[in-house]
């Protein structure tokens, strides 16, 4: 992932703009937003100390897997380009990579809080996702932030024959999120 979708996730998890973070780093704002528009790739150096004022450390681990920040950066791209099929499988492909890591290593791809993908129902999936797949696990508190559960439920089924065999086998951990679906549904064929 790039340093730009890197620090733009960091700056908005905290609710900044690109203003407040140029003041908290003393630099100017103008700096940031070329390194968030790619404009300008920065060093190493540079992006530690711009993430520490957002009282951020990058940390190597040892996965080649997305973190789920990174997989809710690509659903929002894929849904601004209006390729929700795309979206739905980056959702699917966040699950099997999950699924598949050791525990600690799961904790850690979901530690960083994701930026909205511009959907609340897709926001909302991927919380639940991150939720059911933690079962057990330290959850990290953004999991928990009301912004990421639906007020309307969504009920991912669409057909209506089969919707209420897909709500009664929907985990807690979705159905908290107001997220109704078949968890077999986010497994790869």
């Amino acid at each position: 992932m790039s340093a730009a979708s890197f620090l733009r996730t960091a700056r908005t998890s905290r609710g900044l703009s690109q203003r407040a973070l140029a003041q908290r780093a003393n630099v100017r704002q103008p700096g940031i937003a070329d390194i968030e528009s790619g404009t300008h790739d920065t060093t190493l150096s540079r992006l530690e100390e711009l993430l520490a004022a957002l009282q951020y450390r990058l940390a190597p681990i040892p996965t080649s897997t997305r973190g789920v920040w990174e997989a809710a950066h690509a659903v929002g791209a894929a849904l601004m380009s209006e390729d929700e099929a795309s979206a739905w499988r980056h959702v699917v492909q966040l699950a099997d990579d999950l699924a598949r890591e050791p525990d600690a290593t799961k904790v850690a791809l979901a530690v960083t809080p994701p930026a909205s993908t511009g959907s609340a129902r897709y926001d909302a999936l991927i919380a639940g996702l991150t939720d059911y797949r933690l079962r057990g696990l330290p959850c990290p508190a953004w999991v928990h932030d009301p912004r990421y559960s639906l007020a309307d439920e969504w009920d991912v089924e669409t057909l209506p024959s089969l919707r209420e065999a897909a709500r009664n086998a929907t985990p807690e951990e979705f159905s908290r999120h107001g997220i109704y679906l078949d968890p077999r549904e986010l497994e790869s064929v």
